[in-house]
């Protein structure tokens, strides 16, 4: 914890300071809103027909999917709006139906796809997947990939 600077930090008295009975109006007001605010999706299980050895084709596995999604901040804040923010329900059922569109035989193209999927909404600007398959190797985790796409 930083010690009490009796106020400097604010550019005044102890008394100018911002405090928790102000409310939000202080925090909106204080000018330290970042553009972009983060959206995270994190350990969605799915079952994916994907691989490239013949055992592999056989039957789905279980992937474990970890999304990163930076986001714009809207003009004039969130103001309690469904409509103004990212979706994360509908990038959820997005990665279910790609489980559902036949085999794919790298993780690193499924994760490729979900980053695609992720930017689709104008406000994201940048996708952070990891893609694990959890079942590989009986003393791992899992084994899997992480890729990164931009808007540009």
């Amino acid at each position: 914890m930083a010690p009490d600077d009796g106020g400097r930090a604010y550019g005044g008295a102890a008394d100018d300071r911002p405090s928790a009975a102000a409310g939000t109006a202080a925090a909106v007001d204080s000018g330290f809103v970042d553009e972009l605010y983060v959206v995270r999706l994190r350990g969605l299980v799915v079952d994916f027909r994907i691989g490239v050895h013949p055992h592999e084709l056989d039957a789905p596995q279980r992937v474990r999917i970890d999304t990163t999604v930076e986001v714009a901040r809207p003009e004039g804040g969130f103001r309690e709006d469904y409509r103004r923010v990212y979706c994360y329900e509908r990038l959820a059922k997005g990665i279910r139906q790609l489980a559902a569109g036949g085999h794919i035989r790298l993780v690193e193209t499924l994760a490729d796809r979900i980053a695609e999927l992720a930017l689709v909404d104008p406000q994201a600007r940048r996708a952070e997947v990891t893609v694990e398959k959890l079942d590989i190797f009986p003393d791992a985790e899992g084994a899997g990939v992480t890729v990164v796409r931009r808007r540009t």
